[in-house]
Formats: structure tokens, sequence, C-alpha cells
């Protein structure tokens, strides 16, 4: 819990006498302040790489090429040895810092090579080397922020590998598979779970489009996800990854109505795979099964968003049918549990849903400033609600419900 929303929660349950003022302090104390000088040091970090970067691609027609890399290789070098011995004393943020540097210098070392000897790339390869060097990085110091830069170049490789070879780098999801995602498990942070959830979804996307398959596909390899969450019991594994999974299959949900109401593209485009609907069924009957056998009814709404329902009639209004079904259902479910989190979650899916009704409805039929109008009102009034939401939500945890 955050510290401040909860020294404000405190204040109130020592009014109510619910406990003592000095009961407060020692809660408190479990929560130390974060250092002000956080976010000044993650700006710190970008700026300099930005800079760094800038620098090793500029033009240095005058420096020999071997003394142009021997230079970045000293000064990487550098970087990881002071940042070690930083961290050995203690003082972490600024060793993590200098090493977080180093490890953008190895990068920049290995591109720069790369460009001045003219060596062509087949593949990305280098992005493998360089994630890699992030995983020993975490396995020697185990730091957050060394995991999420990880996990970002790892991400960044597998989109760099599709958008300039056209292919799927099968190294990148086992180093995010195989290595990341051990210590995900291991360590049991959320960031962890958040960090790999959003990578595998991002790069599901990359082995769609590498292997050139319909969108639905992806509905696929969000329910598998969906159901690995699901089957992890710990809530610092699960719930990052259901939500990732959902959130992910809900904007592929959005996506689908526009794509099904285009009827030249659904004629034209979309092929109907029976693989897909075998590996589908076998999937959601067992996650559906699963929750069935645990009694666990409240968690088959979230099944409604993987329904492939462009196997259908009248498909696009299905689709909308079905985040409004979402929507509404977890709205119903959070009321009545009193899960502010799923009301609040839901409301914002249910104005999502209804604004691209609007979009796909509106657009050919009322005057476009007319539509930028209406538009701009509904999204004024998402706004107030949302806000709205968030106030009451803020309100519940401050009178401790």
């Amino acid at each position: 819990m955050n510290r401040d929303t909860l020294k404000k929660a405190g204040k109130t349950w020592v009014d109510k006498e619910i406990i003592t003022d000095e009961q407060l302090e020692r809660i408190l104390s479990l929560y130390p302040k974060k250092e002000p000088r956080l976010l000044l040091t993650i700006f710190a970090i970008l700026l300099i790489s930005i800079g760094f970067l800038t620098f090793v691609f500029s033009d240095w027609a005058q420096v020999p090429h071997f003394s142009r890399v021997l230079l970045i290789v000293i000064f990487m070098v550098s970087l990881y040895v002071a940042g070690h011995i930083l961290y050995e004393k203690g003082q972490h943020i600024l060793g993590i810092t200098l090493l977080l540097l180093g490890f953008v210098a190895f990068g920049a070392s290995l591109l720069l090579a790369i460009n001045i000897y003219s060596i062509i790339l087949f593949s990305a390869w280098p992005y493998v080397i360089w994630s890699f060097v992030a995983l020993i990085l975490f396995m020697l110091y185990e730091h957050h922020w060394i995991f999420v830069i990880g996990i970002v170049v790892t991400t960044v490789g597998q989109i760099n590998s599709w958008f300039f070879y056209g292919s799927f780098n099968y190294f990148l999801i086992a180093i995010l598979l195989l290595g990341f995602t051990h210590f995900v498990y291991h360590r049991r942070k959320r960031l962890y779970s958040y960090c790999v959830a959003i990578s595998f979804v991002l790069q599901a996307i990359v082995f769609m489009n590498a292997y050139e398959q319909s969108y639905y596909w992806l509905l696929l390899y969000y329910l598998i996800l969906y159901s690995i969450g699901y089957v992890l019991k710990h809530d610092h594994l699960s719930e990052p990854i259901k939500q990732i999974s959902l959130a992910g299959t809900f904007i592929v949900g959005m996506s689908q109505t526009f794509i099904l109401h285009d009827d030249i593209f659904m004629r034209s485009e979309i092929e109907y795979s029976v693989l897909f609907f075998i590996v589908w069924l076998i999937v959601f009957a067992s996650i559906a099964g699963l929750k069935i056998y645990e009694e666990n009814y409240d968690a088959l709404a979230n099944l409604i968003l993987y329904l492939p329902v462009f196997y259908l009639a009248i498909p696009d209004i299905l689709s909308l049918l079905i985040l409004f079904s979402f929507s509404l259902a977890w709205i119903i479910i959070g009321y009545s549990r009193e899960i502010h989190f799923k009301v609040f979650t839901g409301s914002i899916a249910f104005l999502l849903s209804t604004l691209t009704a609007y979009i796909q409805y509106a657009w050919d039929t009322l005057n476009k400033s007319l539509f930028f109008i209406i538009g701009g009102i509904i999204l004024l009034a998402m706004s107030l609600f949302i806000e709205r939401q968030r106030r009451l939500f803020q309100e519940k945890k401050g009178d401790g419900r």
C-alpha cells in the first residue's frame, strides 16, 4: 500500500479508536519514505543514456574506427567498475545508476561496431546479446531497475526483429520465458510479473505478424497467458498476469469490432483455421471446467472476452456485445462483492465500449463536426465519471472498508 494512503487511512482508524497513535507509527515504520532523489535519478539515467547514444553515433570522421570502439569499451568498463564499488559500499542507487549506464554503453559499443564495420545483419542477434547481458546483470545485483531495463531491451529487440527482418527471434522469447520468468516465479514481485506479462503480450503480436496469422490468434495466445495466471495461486503472480491478459484481449476486442464491421476485409483477409479452433476449444474448456470445479463462477465472466465470434453471424455486433457484457459483469460483481477495483475497471471498460460503438456507427452517419462535438462530450463525461469513481474508491479506502 502507498505510504501516504496508509497514513491518511490510519488517521481515520485512530479517530475511531481502532488503533492508537503509537500503533500507527509502528505500522508506518514498515513503509519507509521513498527517497526524493529517486525520480531525478531515473531522469538522469534517461538523459545521459540518450546523450551518450547520440554522441556515439555522431560523426567521428577524424577518429579511427578501432579507437572509437576502444574508447567506448574503456568508458563502459569504468562505469561497471565504479558502479560495482559504490554498490558494495551500500550506495545502491548511485551504484545501480552507473551499472545501467555501463549497460547502455555496452549496447552502444555493440551497435557502433556493427555500424562502422558495415556488418550486414540478418537477425536481431545484437539484441539477444544485449538482453542476455541484462539477465546476467540482474542475476548479480537483483535490482528492479535492471529487471525493467532488461525486459525493455528484450521486447524492443523482438519488435526490431519483426520490423527490420520480418522474423520472430526465438532466442529473445527464450530469454524472457526461461530467464526473466524464472525470477518472476521465485522473487514473487508484482512489478516483475507485470513486466513479463506486458512483454509476452507485445511479443505475441510480433509472432502473429511475423507468421502472417489472422488477428484472432491473439485470442488464443492471450487465453493461454490468462490460463497460466489463473493456475498460479500466488496473487503477486496470478493477478498481474490475468490483468494484462484481459487488458490485451479487451484491446483486441475493440479492434475486432472495426475489423469485423468491414465486410470486404472479412471476405478477403480472414482465413478460418481449424487448428486454431481445436486448440482454443481445448484450452477454453479446460480453464472453464477448472473454474466450475472450484465453484469460482464469478471468474467465468472473464472468459467472455476470449470467445471467437468471427465464426458466427453478425460478428461485429456480437463483438460489441461481448465488450459490454464483460464490462457490466465486472461492475455487477464488483458491487456485489464490494471489490471497488472491479467497479472502477468495469466502469472504464464500459465507457471504452460505448466510445467504440459510437465511433464505429456514428462516423458514417453523423456530420463530421457534430461527430467530434458529441465525441468530445462523451470523453468529458467519461473523465468526470472516472474521477467520481476514483474519489469514491479513495473514500472507501480511507474509511478502511
